[in-house]
């Protein structure tokens, strides 16, 4: 074993062309243009997440967690991934990737159509929405069919039967006059 100085084969690792320069040196030169941009907009306050969106960085707020008004369209999107977990996994999540993904391509593509200070808010929103409608159903589930545990089938008539109730529907439709409701902003 050999014990010695080995800091410079680790110096010729970084070192950049034949003139040694490094390429952590903080030169302009040195700079790539995403570094530039990222730089840039620090100065400028404005603020992204590790994504480049602006109005998604929540570290060290809390000012994100309202509800705010999101289009129906978008509230129709979350009770229809509701209702495939609950007919197609028992009121699980699932396990199929490429359905995860589309749902939240969905909301993402969304949400950059929002202006900078909505955008968190609206997906906090959303995810409300998801976990109330989720919470409601269970509940309803296991008031019709006893026994039921998350996961188990649940019989389609049930299930018709819950997501035309006028207590889900009202959810979406934001006319639930609760707090539940996305009529009310917090």
């Amino acid at each position: 074993m050999r014990i010695g100085n080995n800091n410079q084969g680790i110096w010729q690792l970084f070192r950049k062309g034949t003139n040694g320069n490094l390429p952590f040196a903080g030169t302009p030169g040195n700079v790539s243009k995403g570094n530039e941009k990222a730089i840039a907009d620090l100065l400028s306050g404005r603020r992204k997440n590790s994504y480049g969106v602006e109005g998604m960085r929540i570290t060290g707020r809390t000012d994100w967690k309202r509800i705010i008004n999101v289009s129906d369209e978008m509230k129709q999107h979350v009770l229809e991934d509701v209702k495939k977990e609950f007919y197609k996994y028992g009121g699980m999540s699932g396990d199929n990737a490429a359905e995860t993904d589309a749902y939240y391509d969905k909301i993402h593509s969304y949400v950059k159509t929002l202006k900078a200070s909505d955008r968190s808010p609206a997906t906090w929103t959303l995810s409300q929405l998801h976990l109330d409608l989720a919470h409601a159903v269970t509940s309803a589930v296991k008031e019709k069919v006893p026994g039921w545990t998350n996961g188990k089938p649940i019989p389609s008539d049930v299930l018709d039967e819950i997501f035309a109730d006028e207590s889900i529907t009202s959810m979406v439709a934001g006319k639930s006059g609760t707090a539940k409701g996305l009529d009310i902003q917090i």
